[in-house]
């Protein structure tokens, strides 16, 4: 008789079907076929910031009533329908002149700057400025570095635009800027520095400083900086120094200056003289005493007033505890009974 083939052993188990998968598996295709999806999506395309910086002669001694025009309920309103506005500062510089330096999400958001500075111009600014604005100056940042004092207000300015002898001057002015950082980084007083490529082959920078005596010691630096990469201009760079007079949105403070200004101690007064405790004491007597008073009475009315009804949480907690047995009461003794009389 010829013998039955031998059933086939499988050394490899069989993969669970969907309905013998259990939850723990189940959770792991779903994790992996959510991060499978979002490898699969497309990168999102990165905004990038532009400034525009534009040069408005004014009348002199305008500044502080132009500062005093943005405080105006109307004008906050007015910014708010900017659309794509990240912020502006305004800088007044030279002899009658400001610059103010708008920041837009991207390139799109930034052409309808010039005409939301013609709705500020045209609508708060009219008797404050002297002429038409200069053609702005607009692109993205391309170098910035931080200096000692990044995180406090700026107050005073250097500005200062240069140009390029072509592109490759650019790139290697550029390289020359990013060796010199760790010097800008040591300049007392520098809040910061700002490259802004307004074409191929210009740019403007910001130097921001604390204060302007912090500007005028960094100008040593400024210069020999611009000296080393002299060859890669097409001319002089020009320049002008000036103080930050607007900033919107103001800066908030760091979470670690919130909490350094909530951890400080505060400063107590000196105790005031003998003569002016004894007379402070001689009239805190009597509201002393009408305190004392007044918490006996809110001490009796609380007394007065019924336990409040208990909250669910209680109610359930009690329901659930397991209840103690009262123990039985004590039987009372039996009144004792009266004694027989003895028979006659």
């Amino acid at each position: 008789e010829a013998e039955a083939p031998e059933a086939e052993v499988s050394t490899v188990a069989e993969l669970p079907t969907e309905e013998g998968k259990n939850i723990f598996s189940k959770v792991g295709d779903f994790v992996k076929n959510a991060f499978s999806a979002r490898e699969e999506e497309a990168p999102k395309e990165e905004k990038l910031e532009v400034s525009r910086l534009t040069k408005i002669p004014v009348k002199e001694g305008a500044v502080p009533d132009m500062v005093a025009a943005t405080e105006k309920d109307e004008f906050k309103a007015l910014v708010k329908t900017f659309g794509g506005f990240v912020g502006v500062k305004m800088y007044a510089v030279g002899d009658g002149h400001v610059v103010t330096h708008s920041r837009w999400v991207d390139e799109a958001a930034a052409e309808g700057g010039k005409a939301a500075l013609g709705d500020v111009l045209k609508t708060f600014m009219a008797e404050f400025v002297a002429g038409p604005p200069e053609e702005a100056l607009v692109g993205p940042e391309m170098w910035a570095v931080d200096g000692p004092a990044a995180s406090e207000p700026p107050v005073a300015v250097r500005l200062t635009k240069i140009g390029f002898k072509g592109e490759e001057s650019r790139e290697a002015a550029l390289a020359l800027l990013r060796s010199k950082e760790g010097a800008f980084k040591e300049l007392g007083g520098l809040v910061g520095v700002s490259s802004y490529q307004t074409a191929p082959t210009e740019a403007f920078v910001v130097a921001s400083y604390t204060s302007e005596e912090a500007l005028d010691a960094a100008a040593p630096v400024a210069k020999e900086v611009l000296g080393d990469a002299m060859e890669h201009f097409s001319g002089v760079p020009a320049q002008e120094t000036g103080t930050v007079e607007y900033i919107w949105p103001a800066k908030e403070p760091s979470w670690i200056e919130k909490v350094s200004a909530y951890l400080s101690p505060t400063k107590k007064a000196p105790p005031p003289p003998a003569e002016e405790e004894e007379a402070g004491e001689a009239e805190a007597e009597p509201e002393a005493e009408a305190a004392e008073a007044a918490e006996e009475e809110g001490a009796e009315e609380e007394a007065d007033k019924p336990p409040p009804p208990p909250s669910l949480f209680e109610k359930v907690a009690a329901a659930l505890s397991p209840r103690k047995e009262k123990p039985p009461a004590a039987e009372a003794p039996a009144a004792e009974a009266p004694a027989a009389e003895a028979p006659a």
